[in-house]
This record gives structure tokens, sequence and C-alpha cells, in this order.
């Protein structure tokens, strides 16, 4: 077993590495970095807003004014205030996705933790701020319209994981094995935020990525034992 797990921590170290770099050598371009500079300062202002004022009583257009734009730009990205504050995982770079289907097919015990890696990418390069990630968790417990948002959000995110699994083990998506593995994945992705919102931070560099990390090497011990 401890084999296994070295195995799969090497690989998705080398994954870890590969994703890096390939960000490095082809950063985003200027309209890209706008549009998600755009979209965060969305989600911040809900997030001020809501904490300040509560959710119930904030407006689209109070969120305009404090975004500084203007309400026919709220809608290019958000069709209502709960998707705007309901943060779940970025679309995955087409250079990653293709980075991983090109790995080839794999156990699925290093499928499962190079997804997790991937699925994760957003929480590297801009993860959210402890108490932002905290405020809307509280709201999609008790507020019927951010969860319905979050929830069609990671349903949409976990279909777009699944396909990347089928491609890359060669299978059709709608076989069982890819759904469980993206499911998975998602799992620790969200276990990961959830615990590390609710601590306390241990160090300046404060993400979810350790919190992640464990969540991650605890779901594949599912393989690995």
């Amino acid at each position: 077993m401890a084999h296994d797990e070295d195995h799969i921590s090497v690989m998705t170290a080398k994954f870890a590495f590969r994703a890096t770099m390939d960000a490095m050598a082809n950063p985003i371009g200027l309209r890209e970095r706008r549009h998600r500079q755009t979209s965060t300062d969305i989600r911040d202002a809900a997030v001020r807003l809501a904490q300040q004022r509560g959710w119930y009583k904030v407006t689209i257009e109070e969120i305009c004014v404090e975004a500084g734009i203007s309400t026919r730009t709220f809608f290019n990205y958000f069709p209502n205030k709960e998707s705007a504050i309901a943060y779940g995982p970025s679309d995955i770079p087409a250079t990653l996705v293709e980075d991983f289907v090109a790995a080839g097919p794999a156990p699925y015990s290093v499928v499962l933790a190079e997804l997790i890696t991937l699925a994760a990418h957003h929480l590297r390069d801009k993860p959210p701020r402890r108490d932002q990630a905290a405020c809307m968790l509280e709201l999609a417990k008790t507020t019927p319209g951010v969860l319905a948002a979050f929830l069609a959000d990671l349903e949409r995110f976990q279909n777009h994981l699944t396909d990347v699994v089928a491609r890359r083990q060669l299978v059709r998506p709608e076989e069982e094995m890819p759904a469980l593995i993206s499911a998975l994945a998602l799992t620790a992705v969200r276990s990961g935020i959830e615990r590390w919102s609710s601590g306390e931070p241990k160090d300046a560099d404060d993400t979810p990525m350790p919190y992640v990390e464990r969540a991650a090497s605890l779901v594949n011990s599912i393989f690995t034992e």
C-alpha cells in the first residue's frame, strides 16, 4: 500500500509541476484576465454587501455600484445575484485539460489524484478569501436560492470532469467509472474548502490547498488500502 501511495504522490506531483510550467509558459491573455477580474470583483462586491447588510436586503443594482460595473455587464457574467455569490470551481484552462488527457490511460487511483489537482487549479492560481468562502457556504446552508445556484455550478463542473476522465481513459462518458471518479474528485475539493473556511489561518500563505490535499489523500485510500 505504501508503494502505491508513493507512486500516486510522485505522479500527482509531476502533473502539478507540468500544470504550473504550462501556466507560466502560456499566460492567459489580457481579455481573459479582465474577464476573470470582473467576475472576481462582482463576487467580492456581493459578499461584502451580504456581510454588511444581510443577503435578502442586497439588490443587483447595489452589487453593480459596489463593483463599479453596469447592470448589463452583471448579466453578462451571472443570471442572478445568487449565482454571483455561489463560489464554485472555475473552468479549467484548455491547455491543462489537454495535458491531462494526453497522459493517456492510467490506473484509476492515479487518474483520481491527478484529477483532483486539475480540479483545484483555481485554488492555487487565485484562492478565495477565507471569510468569503465561509460567507458563501453559510448562505448556501440557509438560502435556498444560493444553494440551488451552488449545486447547479457543481453539477456543470462535475459533468465536465466526467467527460475529461472518459477522454483520458478511452471510454464513454456514460460509463459508471468516469462519473464516479469525477464525483470523488469534486468531493475532495469541496471537503477541503469547507474544512479550510471553518478553521483558523495556520500561516501567512493561507490557502485551501493543504486541506484539499489531505482530503485527496483520504479519498485515494479507497484505492490503495
